[in-house]
């Protein structure tokens, strides 16, 4: 056996053991069955021993406590969660995040009712209610989508589950490096176009052009978005991510070739976060966050590379830290075990029962009158 074939099994090993280390947890959290590994015993202890209901540590038990004081308040934000990483662990605090997601009143409602729809089309692969048939999907495709396919970032899957089921979609050729105000331009354009068309709109997004959209829909206005009933903000870029501020562009190009620096320089934090303040979606669109909330043992190959080095900043899926995900006025779905890339093997399942439960929310109904909370 060679020295290099010796070297390479060496890598190998180090990579496995880092890809399976830390402690094994079985649990639940906000109804969501977890099995995993996390990054220390206390996010070990509350996962498993505190969200149960059982307390066995005093001392811990009086400190978790002091996080619930105010359930019904706001999500906590990144600088709450890096304060919650450093004091307790990056795994704690993103299980913390993903339980204040969970129990928030319209969160838990609607996750119901998304919940149903998608055993439902996984099961019989059902056409979606026939409310669906007075609306429009149009998709925003994320950074790359061409040349990256692969990563599910050209929406292929999820288009072809609701062309299947006769639902019209439409696809936004933005410029797949190009920044996001460039592109918002384009999107604003497509959306205008389909003001005339006299059906509703439902818009998905995911990553960086989660930006694009937010920021096509505030120049738009309420006024030329009337016919827009919603938006499915998945994984959303929209205040960047640090490793742009980090030399991402050479790792990027590292793997796909030369792009444009624009692209990745729109997704800087100081940039984003300040675009993020003068986003202004009108009130008549709903809003529904999606995203994944991965633990230590959850990583993706694709993920896993990017998430050590996050973790300074708090929990993230391995691209974008967790808070930095939601819009603040609409619903967010959080799904344990999930990295950035939502490697779902229900992918079309998962579309279908967030279109049907959006449309589901909307009706006209006594149940759906309860306006969306500003969590």
């Amino acid at each position: 056996m060679s020295k290099h074939h010796n070297m390479i099994l060496a890598i190998i090993a180090v990579i496995s053991l880092s890809a399976c280390s830390g402690l094994r947890v079985r649990g639940d959290v906000g109804g969501q069955s977890v099995k995993t590994r996390v990054d220390a015993e206390v996010a070990r202890y509350y996962l498993v021993t505190y969200l149960s209901g059982r307390r066995t540590n005093p001392a811990l038990d009086q400190r978790i406590a002091k996080l619930y004081q105010n359930p019904s308040g706001p999500l906590p934000d990144r600088v709450e969660l890096k304060r919650l990483s450093e004091e307790f662990s990056v795994d704690f605090a993103a299980v913390y995040f993903a339980d204040r997601v969970a129990s928030a009143a319209d969160n838990r409602r609607f996750r119901e009712i998304f919940g149903e729809s998608r055993r439902a089309f996984a099961r019989r692969r059902l056409i979606p209610p026939a409310a669906v048939a007075e609306y429009d999907v149009m998709f925003v495709p994320t950074y790359l989508y061409k040349r990256l396919p692969v990563m599910g970032s050209d929406f292929a899957v999820p288009k072809k589950a609701l062309e299947k089921a006769g639902v019209p979609v439409h696809f936004v050729e933005t410029v797949e490096d190009g920044a996001i105000e460039t592109n918002a331009e384009i999107v604003a354009a497509a959306i205008a176009a389909r003001a005339s068309s006299g059906r509703r709109l439902i818009l998905i997004s995911a990553s960086k052009s989660g930006s694009e959209v937010a920021l096509a829909l505030t120049r738009l206005g309420a006024a030329q978005t009337r016919h827009v009933a919603g938006w499915i903000n998945a994984v959303g870029a929209l205040q960047g991510t640090p490793l742009a501020d980090e030399r991402a562009l050479t790792r990027v190009e590292r793997l796909v070739g030369t792009v444009d620096a624009a692209g990745v320089e729109s997704l800087t934090t100081e940039r984003s976060r300040r675009r993020f303040r003068g986003f202004r979606v009108s009130d008549h669109i709903l809003v529904v966050n999606y995203f994944g909330v991965p633990l230590s043992g959850d990583l993706s190959s694709w993920a896993r590379p990017s998430f050590r080095p996050l973790s300074r900043h708090g929990p993230n899926d391995g691209i974008l830290l967790l808070a930095d995900m939601i819009f603040p006025r609409g619903i967010s779905v959080a799904e344990l075990g999930l990295d950035h890339y939502l490697l779902d093997r229900d992918i079309d399942a998962t579309t279908m029962g967030l279109v049907a439960a959006m449309v589901q929310w909307m009706a006209p109904s006594p149940a759906k009158l309860a306006p969306v909370s500003n969590r």
